[in-house]
């Protein structure tokens, strides 16, 4: 090995590096590597010296040891014997064992190493570099062994260093601090508190306080456990200083792959919280970077695929969904066995053929995911994931209930793996919400709100918080709940605070948000609320002129204002946007039905007979176009019509079909219709109405 020697350097995430003996040999202080001639100008800390015979001993031990020489421990055991009080000489071979320990299949030495440190403690209690070496050793015997106590120990033994670190030099206050903020960390992962992770934070923040240049090593330390506050406290914050600390990184080593794809990890985390398109744009070119540097790494190939599939699927990018699977492509030239990369595949070809109409693409699709499910030999939570979100976007293609149960089953056998998972958790609320949604299902509506708060529990992703909102408020219109409603609208508000740009990249949340908050107004009776949902209905209009069903809904806002104020103004608008929404859907039987409860309303509010009469006939042919489009709400409403205009025979008829329709409102919204007043007088209707409570009982 001539003068070199290959060492782990603990303090640089114990990589190998070259080192150069200097003088006789080199050794570990915290970060650093001191000469031994250094160590003969300390002052010795026992009142024992040590006699030329005790110092042969010791460094031919050391170099022994330096050289993989195990011969090296009996010349430490002479030269104890010769001073068994000296303190420096416990820690001289401490200082050995521990590089020694540190080269891989040596880890052994370690635990010799830590017994030295603490006789040598014990020699001299104020000994500042003895607890801080102590502590790094215990940091590696943690990493190596897997065993936590270990992190809790080296805490202890860095406390004790720092209250000994008065009067020492800049470096050696970033080393310890820099040494305290890695153990910190190690500490949080385990116990998961964010108090851990405080104290980490706190100390890298005091090693970065320095005026000396910080390695690249410090700032990628300080950047992780950045990010790991991130994920606990779900806080944006966090994740700007971890970009920071990465952007310090790679200014240092310009050619620093882990730097870059650390970057690049970040930024699609931010990205992920914000939805600005800047911040997607950073991310990319952050990969594209990483990508330069190490071409042929399969899983930097497999991140970039879920960053784009992630972003392509929520903006329904069909160019970035594209991208993903350029980069899926680009992963399998160099491991074609990659069961994820494969299921991500999967994922990519499905969206698309969902999105384009494609059989071929989800043809495709059920390929990859089954050549993905070969390759997981092992039970693997994120293939079952992919394998779920496949099936989820054939059911929305084919409209089949069946392939949302399949999906449902796949998550669930992904978290039978990894409770933990909050993927699974969302994926199972989604799939629930679409089934609540397409059939009026309350109780899918239900559960998804229930996974929803469980996937919440494990990680809140903001960019789900529309789409548990959206689900709270079909949950209160089906059961008419206003408190469900208020609590959407807060899940609401909150993502288009926190999304600035979501009036342009997504304008269907501020449709849903609009519809949250005419449903709410019908629930109180609030003008207020009609009037802030024209408002966001006319921003969609005005970002999207072809916005789907826009005009509908605007006209029912409208109706429903003019309704609450007796304005007829409100009305003919309402009556003008219907004309436009059927322009764009024909024969939409709800837009129809909407309109001819509208005439009425106009005819209500008339004190022309002759308008009221001809709002009337218009109404009645209106609700009957609707009826032959197959909407049975319609009969109800002829029911009321015809109420109105003192035809109750045919009102009771109407009413009764509306009843073998099972679309009769509840026995309390008949009893105070105020358009059923008249019909309400009658015997017939009495009798019918003892039949519906006897039948109720």
């Amino acid at each position: 090995m001539g003068n070199e020697v290959l060492s782990y350097n603990p303090a640089l995430n114990w990589r190998p590096q070259k080192k150069k003996f200097l003088e006789n040999s080199s050794f570990l202080i915290g970060n650093k590597m001191v000469s031994e001639s250094s160590y003969s100008q300390r002052p010795w800390t026992c009142h024992e010296s040590l006699d030329d015979q005790a110092s042969f001993y010791l460094a031919q031990g050391e170099l022994a040891l330096l050289k993989g020489d195990l011969q090296g421990l009996e010349l430490f055991e002479r030269a104890a014997e010769l001073a068994p009080c000296n303190a420096e000489l416990f820690y001289r071979q401490g200082l050995a064992l521990f590089e020694h320990g540190s080269i891989e299949g040596k880890e052994k030495a370690l635990l010799l190493a830590t017994k030295k440190f603490k006789i040598s403690t014990q020699l001299a209690s104020d000994y500042f570099e003895v607890w801080q070496a102590w502590g790094n050793a215990l940091h590696l015997l943690g990493k190596t062994y897997k065993e936590h106590h270990y992190f809790l120990e080296a805490e202890e033994k860095l406390q004790k260093a720092l209250q000994l670190i008065e009067d020492k030099t800049s470096d050696i206050y970033v080393e310890l601090y820099w040494d305290y903020g890695k153990i910190s960390t190690e500490i949080a992962l385990h116990s998961g508190e964010a108090i851990d992770l405080q104290k980490a934070l706190e100390a890298f923040q005091k090693a970065a306080g320095y005026p000396d240049q910080l390695p690249q090593e410090f700032w990628i330390d300080f950047g992780l456990a950045s990010l790991e506050m991130a994920s606990l406290v779900n806080d944006t914050r966090h994740i700007v200083k971890a970009i920071h600390c990465f952007k310090s990184a790679v200014a240092l080593t310009l050619s620093s792959f882990e730097g870059w794809l650390l970057l690049a990890r970040s930024m699609s985390l931010l990205y992920a919280h914000t939805h600005d398109e800047d911040h997607f744009t950073q991310a990319h070119e952050y990969f594209s970077a990483a990508a330069h540097l190490r071409p042929y790494s399969v899983e930097l190939w497999h991140e970039w695929a879920l960053f784009l599939l992630e972003s392509g699927r929520r903006t329904k990018d069909l160019k970035r969904l594209r991208a993903c699977l350029e980069k899926c492509q680009r992963g399998y030239v160099f491991n074609a066995k990659h069961a994820e990369l494969l299921a991500t595949w999967a994922e990519a070809l499905a969206t698309l053929g969902q999105l384009t109409d494609r059989i071929d693409l989800l043809y495709e699709a059920q390929n990859k995911i089954t050549e993905a499910m070969d390759l997981s030999e092992e039970e693997n939570p994120q293939v079952w994931h992919s394998y779920g979100q496949c099936l989820f976007s054939w059911g929305i293609y084919f409209n089949d209930l069946d392939y949302y149960y399949q999906a449902i089953e796949k998550f669930q056998e992904g978290l039978s793996l990894d409770r933990t998972r909050y993927q699974d958790w969302y994926g199972i609320a989604k799939v629930y919400a679409k089934v609540g949604d397409a059939d009026d299902d309350i109780d899918a509506c239900e559960k998804s709100v229930r996974f929803y708060a469980k996937a919440f529990d494990l990680k809140p992703i903001s960019a789900s918080y529309f789409e548990y909102g959206y689900v709270l408020s079909r949950l209160g219109e089906m059961k008419e709940d206003p408190q469900l409603l208020k609590q959407a609208l807060s899940y609401f508000e909150y993502t288009l605070q926190t999304q600035k740009n979501a009036l342009y990249m997504h304008p269907e949340w501020l449709y849903h948000y609009a519809i949250n908050l005419d449903l709410l107004g019908d629930c109180h009776e609030d003008e207020n609320a009609y009037q802030k949902s024209l408002e966001i209905f006319s921003q969609v209009l005005m970002i999207d002129p072809d916005f789907p069903r826009i005009h509908y809904r605007i006209g029912l806002a409208y109706s429903h204002l003019g309704e609450a104020l007796g304005e007829m103004d409100h009305f003919y608008r309402a009556l003008n946007h219907y004309r436009l929404a059927l322009k764009q859907e024909e024969d939409n039987d709800f837009v129809i039905l909407d309109w001819a409860i509208t005439l009425i309303n106009i005819a209500q509010h008339s004190y022309d007979k002759d308008l009221a009469d001809q709002c009337h006939r218009e109404a009645e042919n209106k609700l009957m176009q609707a009826v032959r489009l197959g909407n049975e709400q319609a009969f109800y409403h002829l029911g009321c019509l015809f109420s109105l205009l003192g035809q109750f025979e045919k009102s009771l008829h109407f009413i009764q079909k509306s009843h073998d329709a099972k679309s009769l409102p509840c026995l309390e919204e008949l009893l105070d219709d105020d358009w059923l007043e008249g019909l309400r007088m009658t015997a017939s209707f009495q009798e019918f109405l003892s039949h519906l409570q006897h039948g109720l009982s």
